[in-house]
Formats: structure tokens, sequence, C-alpha cells
């Protein structure tokens, strides 16, 4: 759509990198907002446990996007591009592993809870994941199929890509709105967790839990209409992830039932 932010004389600030940035930035307050109020960590704790999951997330969402890209030549080929994050290239998934593993790291430094930091965590996942996906709208990237001719071509329901500096590969053809569906699936999440995390919870790790068995179906059902090349037994990376993803939540709920209990006197 309006890949170019703004342009500076030969410089030029991308959509993609703005939009990212945004997202970040909510998502922190958002999940600050909940550790604030349920008293789950002081700020800085916090904020510093955030740093490294943000600098964790976004090294593994571009590994993983690397690798699971068609353009995978192309980065080994051109290995000044591979972080060049502002071009665009993320993957979600990989957002999650890598802020995850950092987090792990992070909370045995500050010797707080794994899981209440997940918890306060799942709510700006969600709405960073919802306002991120507007950077792939606007930067053409992560497009979806093209649209069917008994689909109405109309905006929101097609997107129309004409603009040569855009990621999409497929200019001036009505396609499946893939990034907006997918924006879409991160703020249903983002207001059932709010919905949710009013109400009582009985482990550490039922936010974090619900998140995964909330958004993983939407992905899984969004990658029907999305063009991604890369499949294995027919499904994409990301349908492989969603399945993971709800696997190991089912998991972890019957060992974080027993293990992580939270008491009349606990909030989170």
């Amino acid at each position: 759509m309006h890949p170019i932010f703004i342009t500076l004389g030969n410089f030029s600030i991308r959509s993609y990198g703005v939009i990212v940035a945004i997202a970040i930035i909510v998502a922190i307050f958002i999940s600050l907002h909940y550790s604030n109020k349920f008293k789950v960590f002081d700020e800085d704790t916090f904020l510093n446990i955030a740093v490294w999951a943000i600098v964790g997330g976004i090294l593994g969402a571009r590994i993983c996007w690397i690798l699971t890209s068609p353009y995978v030549s192309f980065y080994f080929d051109n290995p000044q591009h591979i972080l060049a994050v502002w071009e665009g290239g993320l993957s979600f998934e990989g957002s999650v592993l890598g802020g995850i593993l950092a987090v792990v790291l992070s909370v045995k430094r500050y010797k707080v809870s794994f899981w209440k930091f997940l918890d306060v965590g799942a709510p700006g996942l969600a709405i960073g994941y919802g306002i991120g996906k507007f950077a792939c709208f606007f930067n053409g990237c992560c497009y979806g199929l093209a649209a069917p001719d008994w689909l109405p071509h109309v905006f929101p329901l097609v997107n129309v890509f004409v603009d040569p500096r855009s990621e999409c590969d497929v200019l001036n053809t009505a396609l499946f709105p893939a990034q907006l569906l997918d924006s879409l699936a991160g703020w249903i999440v983002f207001f059932v967790i709010v919905f949710y995390i009013r109400k009582r919870r009985k482990f550490h790790g039922q936010v974090f839990i619900l998140f995964c068995y909330v958004f993983s179906p939407l992905l899984f059902t969004v990658e029907f209409v999305r063009y991604i090349p890369t499949r294995f037994l027919s499904l994409t990376p990301n349908q492989w992830s969603a399945i993971i993803m709800v696997v190991s939540a089912f998991i972890a709920e019957r060992f974080l039932r027993k293990l992580l209990p939270i008491s009349d006197k606990e909030t989170l």
C-alpha cells in the first residue's frame, strides 16, 4: 500500500520499521500496565526483562523468517540484508520462540517467575501482533493468494498493491487480505485475554496458555489464504508452528495446574 513512510533526500524510512516500532512500544506499555496492576514485578525488573525479550524476539523472528522464506538464497548471497529488518521479513512464531528463550535466561538473573512474566506479557504480545501486521499490510509482504472472481473486489475484502517499491511480487492483482486477517486475529486474542484476565485464574501460566489456544487456530486458518510456497506435508511453517504451540500449551497446562496453583491471596 504505502511502503515508504517518509523520504528525506536520498534517505527513505519504510513504513514497516515505523509500525513495528509502534507495535513494540504499545506492547510494552500494555504488559507493564498489567504487571503494575497485579503487582507482579517492579517496573525496572519488568522493563529489563522486556528489553531482552524484544532483542531475542527480533533475532528469532528474523532468523526463522529467513530460513523459511522462499528467498533464503538471496540472503545467503547478500548477507548485508540479513539484519535489515526495516525492509520487512519477521516471523511472529520466531519472535515468540526467541523472546521466550531470552525470558528464560533473564528471569534466572533477576530471580523472578517465568510464567508470571508470560502471563502479563500475553496481552502485549497479542496487541503487538495486531498492530504489527499493519506493517506487513503497508509494506506489501506476507500477502495473500489471488482472490477468486466470486469475492467482491473491493477493499477490505481484497488488497491491490500497485507500488513497485512494496515487497509484494504480484502488483495490480486482487489478493486476499491476509495481513488484515492476521491483524484481526491479534486484536481478537487481545480482547479475549483482557476479558479473561479479570476473572479468577487457577494457575500461573494460564493467561499465556489461553493466548496459545486462541491465537493458534486463527493463525492456522489465515494461512490457507496467504501466499507461502514453502510447505511441508501440504502445511506452511506457520501452520506447523500453530500445531506445536497448541500441543505445547496443552502439555504445559497439565503440569502447571498441579505445580503452580494460584492461592486465594494472589492476584496473578
